[in-house]
């Protein structure tokens, strides 16, 4: 693999692995999955030298922003093993498949004292609602859930997801084979036009709920935003910010990460920050509140990561800035 390699440049064929999962978690208790997730790991880390060079890379950047913001830099614990951080990613790949396969319970989920209360009572009242999610933690974890009618709200979560069709549709194939009654709807982030807005706002005004991730700039346009990002300007995607504005609906950062990055029975708690930023403004401000919004992203996702470093998925070269 080539330096400053990004995400669609990396081959994310999980599919057999998942398959094999799933049919494991038919036959067997999920702990017994999330036992072999270490194993798988350690291949994984053992023969995979760009994962361990990326890791380490990004190990060390978390290292010297903790170390930054410390009052007593001794006394803080340093994420290093990339091994651990690799690990980390298999176990987060057997919560992908059990919370499709309907092996994953509501009630080991943690909600905080946050903006949740805001974001269910949308719901429930019917209103439009954009959920923007990253790679870090599980990002499956809540539309998961929400298949299994278990998202905590009195209306079902009628999802739609947009996504490079091109990079994702294997893996949402797989998860309606998983879950033939799955609630989301799968929108390629490719063929986002006028049409494709109108679509999604009529979902919108329908009660649905918008999920698109954050953190990972498009394949195919170089408009991106700089922002700093653990120490450092990292890119991401313009066109996510400017579909917020367009759909101009109550935006929250959601992030489900398990409060032990290690166990064979983990509890998770999931982060619901409300953007607080709206796009009721003359054009001018729209863009200036474009950026504020994914600066406000970039905030909150970096808060999180310094918390749990190791539960960030992103292996390629996130701050590589390519002219």
């Amino acid at each position: 693999m080539s330096e400053n390699t990004q995400w669609y440049q990396v081959k994310q064929n999980h599919n057999l692995g998942y398959k094999m999962m799933f049919f494991v978690l038919k036959a067997f208790p999920a702990v017994f999955m999330r036992f072999l997730a270490f194993p798988i790991g350690f291949f994984y880390w053992a023969f995979g030298r760009s994962a361990r060079r990326i890791s380490k890379d990004y190990l060390l950047k978390v290292g010297m922003t903790l170390l930054d913001d410390a009052e007593n830099p001794s006394a803080v614990k340093l994420p290093h093993s990339t091994f651990k951080h690799i690990s980390s990613f298999a176990l987060n790949l057997v919560e992908n498949v059990q919370s499709w396969a309907g092996k994953f319970s509501f009630e080991d989920v943690n909600w905080q004292n946050d903006d949740v209360h805001d974001l269910v009572a949308n719901i429930n009242a019917g209103k439009g609602t954009v959920i923007v999610i990253s790679h870090l933690g599980n990002a499956q974890m809540m539309k998961g859930l929400a298949s299994m009618g278990e998202s905590g709200t009195e209306r079902k979560m009628n999802i739609t997801t947009i996504s490079d069709a091109k990079i994702s549709s294997g893996f949402n194939a797989l998860l309606n084979e998983i879950n033939p009654d799955s609630s989301f709807n799968l929108v390629n982030s490719n063929d986002i036009g006028p049409e494709t807005i109108l679509l999604l706002q009529e979902r919108l005004e329908q009660g649905g709920v918008v999920v698109i991730a954050g953190d990972r700039v498009s394949a195919h346009t170089d408009r991106n935003i700089e922002i700093d990002f653990l120490g450092e300007k990292a890119r991401f995607p313009y066109g996510v910010f400017l579909l917020i504005a367009l759909l101009n609906a109550p935006t929250y950062f959601v992030n489900g990460l398990r409060q032990k990055d290690f166990s064979l029975y983990p509890k998770y708690d999931m982060f619901v920050k409300k953007n607080p930023l709206d796009f009721d403004c003359p054009r001018k401000e729209r863009e200036a509140r474009i950026v504020q919004t994914a600066e406000n992203y970039v905030d909150n996702l970096e808060v999180l990561t310094k918390i749990h470093p190791y539960q960030w998925y992103n292996f390629f070269d996130f701050w590589a800035i390519i002219e």
